[in-house]
């Protein structure tokens, strides 16, 4: 018995070992990537003729691409926008809408980067971890619908630090 298991493990370490190679492949695909559909981190927004501004919120713009296919693997993405900070590309949002789509939407996420990690069972959310770029899916567990962001880590970190430099008025009547 104690031979069985000991061969058992001997043959898992391998497994074990390619399985976090190949998770690295991946995650370093997503860096290399750098960005969604040829849309790079950091590019300023004049490299995009196809622009639409969405919404403003402080040193962010919000754009959605026109004509931009919604389908990514066999599912249909709701909305997709683009988050320019100080008019780099920072950030990029997809939306799903019920469990088929989002789910399909899934399966191609961890096709390209790998099966992402899972804190809990109990909910769909998952999170790749890159040096240079962190994606993050989160399904609600009323409607399925899903929200990706595909963030820059530079370009994070530099929106971070301004806003903890900017000083907050205190709310009235403290």
């Amino acid at each position: 018995m104690k031979l069985f298991s000991t061969l058992l493990c001997l043959l898992a370490l391998p497994a074990a070992n390619l399985y976090a190679q190949d998770q690295a492949s991946s995650i370093q695909k997503l860096d290399e990537t750098y960005g969604f559909r040829g849309a790079r981190f950091e590019t300023d927004t004049s490299a995009y003729r196809d622009l639409a501004l969405a919404e403003k919120a402080g040193q962010t713009r919000y754009y959605r691409r026109t004509g931009e296919s919604k389908q990514l693997g066999s599912g249909q993405i709701a909305d997709i926008t683009y988050g320019f900070y100080k008019g780099k590309l920072a950030v990029v949002m997809l939306q799903t809408n019920g469990a088929s789509n989002s789910r399909a939407v899934l399966a191609e996420l961890q096709q390209q980067a790998g099966p992402g990690i899972r804190r809990s069972p109990y909910m769909q959310r998952y999170a790749w971890n890159g040096k240079r770029v962190h994606m993050s899916y989160d399904e609600n567990a009323m409607s399925s619908d899903a929200l990706i962001l595909i963030t820059c880590k530079k370009l994070k970190e530099q929106e971070l630090k301004q806003a903890l430099r900017t000083p907050r008025p205190f709310p009235a009547g403290t």
